[in-house]
Protein backbone atom coordinates (compact mmCIF):
# COMPACT_ATOMS: atom_id res chain seq x y z
CA UNK A 1 0.00 0.00 0.00
CA UNK A 2 1.29 3.33 -1.02
CA UNK A 3 1.92 6.02 1.71
CA UNK A 4 0.85 9.15 -0.32
CA UNK A 5 1.18 12.34 2.07
CA UNK A 6 0.33 15.35 0.96
CA UNK A 7 2.17 17.86 3.90
CA UNK A 8 3.48 21.03 3.38
CA UNK A 9 7.07 21.01 4.74
CA UNK A 10 6.99 24.91 5.59
CA UNK A 11 7.65 24.93 9.79
CA UNK A 12 8.72 27.26 11.63
CA UNK A 13 9.64 25.92 14.80
CA UNK A 14 11.73 27.78 17.39
CA UNK A 15 13.49 25.06 18.74
CA UNK A 16 14.55 21.69 17.71
CA UNK A 17 11.92 20.53 19.90
CA UNK A 18 9.06 21.80 17.93
CA UNK A 19 10.60 21.04 14.78
CA UNK A 20 11.05 17.07 16.36
CA UNK A 21 7.32 17.78 17.17
CA UNK A 22 6.45 18.82 13.69
CA UNK A 23 8.09 15.82 12.12
CA UNK A 24 5.78 13.83 14.43
CA UNK A 25 2.81 15.30 13.43
CA UNK A 26 3.73 15.09 9.72
CA UNK A 27 4.59 11.23 10.05
CA UNK A 28 0.79 10.52 12.16
CA UNK A 29 -0.72 12.49 9.51
CA UNK A 30 -0.41 10.10 6.88
CA UNK A 31 -3.12 8.53 5.41
CA UNK A 32 -1.97 4.93 5.83
CA UNK A 33 -0.90 5.97 9.27
CA UNK A 34 -3.63 7.22 9.83
CA UNK A 35 -6.21 4.04 8.63
CA UNK A 36 -3.81 1.84 11.17
CA UNK A 37 -4.44 4.08 14.14
CA UNK A 38 -8.32 3.60 13.32
CA UNK A 39 -8.46 0.52 12.36
CA UNK A 40 -6.87 -0.30 15.90
CA UNK A 41 -8.84 2.12 18.02
CA UNK A 42 -12.40 3.43 15.75
CA UNK A 43 -15.07 0.62 16.46
CA UNK A 44 -16.64 1.60 12.76
CA UNK A 45 -13.63 0.28 11.52
CA UNK A 46 -13.06 -2.69 13.49
CA UNK A 47 -12.29 -5.53 10.91
CA UNK A 48 -11.63 -3.44 7.91
CA UNK A 49 -8.96 -3.57 5.30
CA UNK A 50 -6.51 -0.24 5.57
CA UNK A 51 -6.86 0.18 2.04
CA UNK A 52 -11.07 0.43 2.40
CA UNK A 53 -10.18 2.31 6.00
CA UNK A 54 -7.79 4.92 3.80
CA UNK A 55 -10.57 5.36 1.36
CA UNK A 56 -13.10 6.11 4.32
CA UNK A 57 -10.79 9.16 4.65
CA UNK A 58 -12.07 12.60 3.04
CA UNK A 59 -9.55 14.93 1.77
CA UNK A 60 -6.51 15.39 3.30
CA UNK A 61 -5.86 15.25 6.81
CA UNK A 62 -4.50 18.32 8.15
CA UNK A 63 -1.85 19.55 10.79
CA UNK A 64 -1.72 23.02 12.15
CA UNK A 65 1.79 24.00 13.63
CA UNK A 66 0.77 26.38 16.47
CA UNK A 67 3.24 29.46 15.59
CA UNK A 68 5.48 30.80 19.23
CA UNK A 69 5.23 35.10 18.23
CA UNK A 70 1.79 36.00 19.94
CA UNK A 71 -0.47 37.75 17.52
CA UNK A 72 0.17 35.47 14.67
CA UNK A 73 -2.16 32.94 13.03
CA UNK A 74 -1.79 29.54 13.69
CA UNK A 75 -0.17 27.55 9.97
CA UNK A 76 -2.57 25.37 8.71
CA UNK A 77 -2.29 23.05 5.76
CA UNK A 78 -5.74 22.50 3.60
CA UNK A 79 -8.22 20.88 4.94
CA UNK A 80 -10.90 21.39 8.40
CA UNK A 81 -10.11 24.74 10.24
CA UNK A 82 -7.79 23.13 13.50
CA UNK A 83 -8.40 26.14 15.51
CA UNK A 84 -11.34 26.04 17.50
CA UNK A 85 -12.02 29.58 19.63
CA UNK A 86 -14.88 30.31 21.35
CA UNK A 87 -14.79 34.08 22.81
CA UNK A 88 -13.64 34.17 26.46
CA UNK A 89 -12.28 30.65 26.05
CA UNK A 90 -9.13 30.96 24.44
CA UNK A 91 -7.92 29.22 21.46
CA UNK A 92 -7.01 25.44 21.01
CA UNK A 93 -5.28 24.19 18.06
CA UNK A 94 -5.35 20.52 16.73
CA UNK A 95 -2.59 18.56 16.10
CA UNK A 96 -4.30 16.30 13.67
CA UNK A 97 -7.96 16.78 12.48
CA UNK A 98 -9.62 15.18 9.59
CA UNK A 99 -13.33 13.61 8.45
CA UNK A 100 -13.85 9.90 7.60
CA UNK A 101 -17.13 8.02 6.43
CA UNK A 102 -17.95 4.65 7.86
CA UNK A 103 -17.97 1.89 5.39
CA UNK A 104 -21.32 -0.42 5.10
CA UNK A 105 -25.09 0.55 4.31
CA UNK A 106 -25.71 3.49 6.36
CA UNK A 107 -22.51 5.96 5.92
CA UNK A 108 -22.31 7.69 8.37
CA UNK A 109 -19.63 11.09 8.69
CA UNK A 110 -17.14 10.83 11.56
CA UNK A 111 -14.99 13.96 13.14
CA UNK A 112 -11.27 12.56 14.53
CA UNK A 113 -8.53 14.20 16.44
CA UNK A 114 -4.89 12.56 16.75
CA UNK A 115 -2.72 13.98 18.77
CA UNK A 116 0.99 13.03 19.45
CA UNK A 117 1.78 13.38 23.77
CA UNK A 118 5.14 13.18 24.14
CA UNK A 119 4.68 14.03 28.32
CA UNK A 120 1.72 11.53 29.87
CA UNK A 121 1.84 14.02 32.95
CA UNK A 122 2.35 18.01 32.10
CA UNK A 123 0.81 19.09 35.18
CA UNK A 124 -3.06 17.86 34.64
CA UNK A 125 -4.73 14.31 33.67
CA UNK A 126 -4.15 13.77 29.82
CA UNK A 127 -7.59 12.01 29.98
CA UNK A 128 -9.71 14.90 31.18
CA UNK A 129 -8.05 17.04 28.19
CA UNK A 130 -8.99 14.69 25.57
CA UNK A 131 -12.80 14.49 27.08
CA UNK A 132 -12.39 18.33 26.75
CA UNK A 133 -10.91 17.97 23.17
CA UNK A 134 -14.03 15.88 22.04
CA UNK A 135 -16.12 18.22 24.01
CA UNK A 136 -15.14 21.27 21.88
CA UNK A 137 -15.19 18.78 18.77
CA UNK A 138 -18.77 18.88 19.36
CA UNK A 139 -19.43 21.99 19.97
CA UNK A 140 -17.90 23.90 16.96
CA UNK A 141 -19.98 21.52 15.05
CA UNK A 142 -23.22 24.16 15.78
CA UNK A 143 -23.77 25.94 12.90
CA UNK A 144 -21.89 23.98 10.09
CA UNK A 145 -22.90 20.27 11.12
CA UNK A 146 -25.91 21.13 12.79
CA UNK A 147 -28.25 24.23 14.07
CA UNK A 148 -30.02 24.21 16.83
CA UNK A 149 -33.32 23.29 15.81
CA UNK A 150 -32.14 19.88 14.41
CA UNK A 151 -29.45 18.32 16.97
CA UNK A 152 -30.01 14.93 15.17
CA UNK A 153 -27.26 16.33 12.62
CA UNK A 154 -24.40 16.34 15.12
CA UNK A 155 -21.35 14.21 14.19
CA UNK A 156 -19.86 11.71 16.25
CA UNK A 157 -16.36 12.70 17.45
CA UNK A 158 -12.99 10.74 18.63
CA UNK A 159 -10.08 12.18 19.79
CA UNK A 160 -7.62 9.47 19.78
CA UNK A 161 -4.33 10.35 21.77
CA UNK A 162 -0.72 8.56 21.21
CA UNK A 163 1.24 8.33 24.36
CA UNK A 164 4.80 7.89 24.01
CA UNK A 165 6.03 8.74 27.66
CA UNK A 166 4.03 6.86 29.60
CA UNK A 167 4.42 5.23 33.42
CA UNK A 168 5.21 1.30 33.15
CA UNK A 169 2.16 0.46 34.47
CA UNK A 170 0.54 2.12 31.17
CA UNK A 171 2.97 0.22 29.02
CA UNK A 172 1.38 -1.11 25.38
CA UNK A 173 -2.51 -0.37 26.24
CA UNK A 174 -5.21 0.74 24.31
CA UNK A 175 -7.64 2.70 26.47
CA UNK A 176 -11.51 3.85 25.75
CA UNK A 177 -13.66 6.61 27.95
CA UNK A 178 -17.02 7.47 26.07
CA UNK A 179 -20.31 7.66 27.19
CA UNK A 180 -22.61 5.03 28.28
CA UNK A 181 -26.33 3.96 29.21
CA UNK A 182 -27.54 2.97 32.74
CA UNK A 183 -30.90 2.18 33.47
CA UNK A 184 -30.89 3.66 37.13
CA UNK A 185 -34.94 2.39 37.69
CA UNK A 186 -36.62 0.47 35.10
CA UNK A 187 -35.26 -0.26 31.88
CA UNK A 188 -35.30 2.26 28.65
CA UNK A 189 -34.94 0.81 25.51
CA UNK A 190 -31.65 1.91 23.70
CA UNK A 191 -33.05 3.98 21.12
CA UNK A 192 -31.41 7.37 22.05
CA UNK A 193 -28.47 8.50 20.12
CA UNK A 194 -26.16 8.96 23.10
CA UNK A 195 -22.95 7.45 21.50
CA UNK A 196 -21.83 10.56 20.25
CA UNK A 197 -18.18 11.05 21.71
CA UNK A 198 -14.88 8.83 22.43
CA UNK A 199 -11.22 9.45 23.85
CA UNK A 200 -8.92 6.64 22.95
CA UNK A 201 -5.23 6.48 24.61
CA UNK A 202 -3.00 4.69 23.11
CA UNK A 203 0.17 4.59 24.94
CA UNK A 204 3.28 2.77 23.97
CA UNK A 205 6.74 1.59 25.97
CA UNK A 206 9.79 1.08 25.95
CA UNK A 207 11.86 -0.07 22.82
CA UNK A 208 13.49 -3.28 24.25
CA UNK A 209 9.91 -4.05 24.89
CA UNK A 210 8.61 -3.73 21.20
CA UNK A 211 7.55 -6.70 21.30
CA UNK A 212 4.43 -6.82 23.26
CA UNK A 213 1.48 -4.94 22.98
CA UNK A 214 -0.79 -5.25 19.38
CA UNK A 215 0.19 -3.98 15.76
CA UNK A 216 -0.59 -0.64 15.70
CA UNK A 217 1.74 -0.50 19.00
CA UNK A 218 4.49 -1.97 16.83
CA UNK A 219 3.97 -0.07 13.98
CA UNK A 220 3.72 3.25 15.82
CA UNK A 221 6.99 2.39 18.15
CA UNK A 222 8.43 1.56 14.70
CA UNK A 223 7.72 4.67 13.42
CA UNK A 224 8.48 7.21 16.59
CA UNK A 225 11.71 5.22 17.40
CA UNK A 226 14.42 7.08 18.43
CA UNK A 227 17.11 4.23 17.95
CA UNK A 228 16.34 2.91 14.70
CA UNK A 229 17.69 4.42 11.16
CA UNK A 230 15.31 5.12 8.64
CA UNK A 231 16.71 2.23 6.64
CA UNK A 232 15.95 -0.04 9.36
CA UNK A 233 12.70 1.34 9.94
CA UNK A 234 11.78 1.10 5.76
CA UNK A 235 12.88 -2.46 6.27
CA UNK A 236 10.36 -3.49 9.10
CA UNK A 237 7.50 -1.11 7.98
CA UNK A 238 8.01 -3.59 4.39
CA UNK A 239 8.41 -6.95 6.16
CA UNK A 240 5.95 -6.49 8.92
CA UNK A 241 3.03 -4.09 8.27
CA UNK A 242 3.49 -4.51 4.25
CA UNK A 243 4.24 -0.76 3.33
CA UNK A 244 5.52 0.47 0.09
CA UNK A 245 6.70 3.78 2.00
CA UNK A 246 6.64 7.11 -0.36
CA UNK A 247 9.41 10.02 -0.95
CA UNK A 248 7.37 11.90 1.51
CA UNK A 249 7.03 9.42 4.20
CA UNK A 250 10.88 8.54 3.96
CA UNK A 251 11.89 11.95 4.39
CA UNK A 252 9.93 12.21 7.28
CA UNK A 253 11.65 9.91 8.89
CA UNK A 254 14.86 10.74 8.11
CA UNK A 255 13.72 14.35 9.61
CA UNK A 256 12.52 12.76 12.71
CA UNK A 257 15.60 10.69 13.38
CA UNK A 258 18.07 13.54 12.33
CA UNK A 259 16.51 16.03 14.79
CA UNK A 260 16.24 13.45 17.42
CA UNK A 261 19.99 13.19 17.38
CA UNK A 262 20.44 16.93 17.08
CA UNK A 263 18.46 17.19 20.72
CA UNK A 264 19.91 14.09 22.26
CA UNK A 265 23.50 16.03 21.43
CA UNK A 266 22.49 19.25 22.09
CA UNK A 267 21.14 18.08 25.45
CA UNK A 268 24.40 16.69 26.44
CA UNK A 269 26.34 19.79 25.38
CA UNK A 270 23.51 21.95 27.70
CA UNK A 271 24.24 19.25 30.55
CA UNK A 272 28.01 19.75 30.31
CA UNK A 273 27.46 23.60 30.06
CA UNK A 274 25.74 23.73 33.48
CA UNK A 275 28.29 21.36 35.01
CA UNK A 276 31.00 23.34 33.53
CA UNK A 277 29.71 27.10 34.92
CA UNK A 278 29.04 25.45 38.23
CA UNK A 279 32.47 23.70 38.05
CA UNK A 280 34.07 27.24 37.41
CA UNK A 281 31.98 29.45 40.27
CA UNK A 282 32.87 26.74 42.59
CA UNK A 283 36.72 26.65 41.84
CA UNK A 284 37.04 30.74 41.32
CA UNK A 285 36.21 30.36 44.86
CA UNK A 286 38.36 27.64 45.80
CA UNK A 287 40.86 29.38 43.94
CA UNK A 288 41.04 32.92 46.10
CA UNK A 289 43.17 29.93 48.63
CA UNK A 290 44.44 27.75 46.73
CA UNK A 291 45.20 29.07 43.13
CA UNK A 292 42.95 30.07 40.51
CA UNK A 293 44.03 27.30 38.16
CA UNK A 294 43.83 24.06 41.00
CA UNK A 295 40.66 25.77 41.87
CA UNK A 296 38.87 26.01 38.45
CA UNK A 297 40.15 22.45 37.00
CA UNK A 298 39.15 21.14 40.50
CA UNK A 299 36.12 22.89 40.57
CA UNK A 300 34.82 21.86 36.63
CA UNK A 301 35.95 18.09 37.79
CA UNK A 302 33.51 18.53 40.68
CA UNK A 303 30.78 20.14 38.44
CA UNK A 304 30.99 17.33 35.80
CA UNK A 305 30.96 14.55 38.29
CA UNK A 306 27.54 15.96 40.23
CA UNK A 307 26.16 16.91 36.49
CA UNK A 308 26.78 12.88 35.65
CA UNK A 309 24.97 12.06 39.26
CA UNK A 310 21.95 14.52 38.49
CA UNK A 311 21.26 12.94 35.21
CA UNK A 312 21.31 9.39 36.75
CA UNK A 313 18.74 10.58 39.20
CA UNK A 314 16.99 11.56 37.09
CA UNK A 315 16.58 8.48 34.87
CA UNK A 316 16.18 6.61 38.20
CA UNK A 317 13.01 8.75 38.95
CA UNK A 318 11.62 8.29 35.21
CA UNK A 319 11.70 4.70 36.16
CA UNK A 320 15.09 3.62 33.62
CA UNK A 321 15.93 -0.07 34.59
CA UNK A 322 20.41 0.12 36.08
CA UNK A 323 20.65 -1.59 32.51
CA UNK A 324 19.71 1.34 30.71
CA UNK A 325 21.77 4.10 32.38
CA UNK A 326 24.78 1.73 32.85
CA UNK A 327 23.90 0.99 28.54
CA UNK A 328 24.81 4.87 28.55
CA UNK A 329 28.36 4.82 30.05
CA UNK A 330 27.59 5.51 33.62
CA UNK A 331 29.82 3.43 36.14
CA UNK A 332 28.35 1.02 38.69
CA UNK A 333 29.91 3.26 41.32
CA UNK A 334 28.34 6.35 39.92
CA UNK A 335 24.42 4.78 40.14
CA UNK A 336 25.34 3.67 43.25
CA UNK A 337 26.04 6.75 44.69
CA UNK A 338 23.28 8.65 42.92
CA UNK A 339 20.86 5.44 44.07
CA UNK A 340 22.16 6.30 47.75
CA UNK A 341 21.86 10.00 47.57
CA UNK A 342 17.62 9.65 46.40
CA UNK A 343 17.12 6.94 49.20
CA UNK A 344 18.28 9.58 51.91
CA UNK A 345 16.20 11.79 50.46
CA UNK A 346 13.13 9.89 50.63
Amino acid sequence: MMMNTNISNVIEGNTDKSQYDAEVKKILSDKTVLAWIMQGTVNEFEGCSIELIRDCIEGEPEVACRRVIPGHTPEEITGMNTENAVPGEGTITYDIRFYAITPGGERVKLIINVEAQKSFYPGYDIVTRAVFYCARLLSAQCGTEFTPTNYDDIKKVYSIWICMDVPQKMEYTITRYRMTKEDIYGVVPDEARYDLLEAVMVCLGREEKAEEGTQLHGLLSTLLSAKLAPNEKKEILQQDYGFVTSVELEGGLSGMCNLSDLIEERAVERGLARGLARGMAQGMAQGMAQGMVQGMAQGMAQGMAQERLSAIQRMIQKGCSKEFVLDLDYTEEEYAEAEAALNQLA
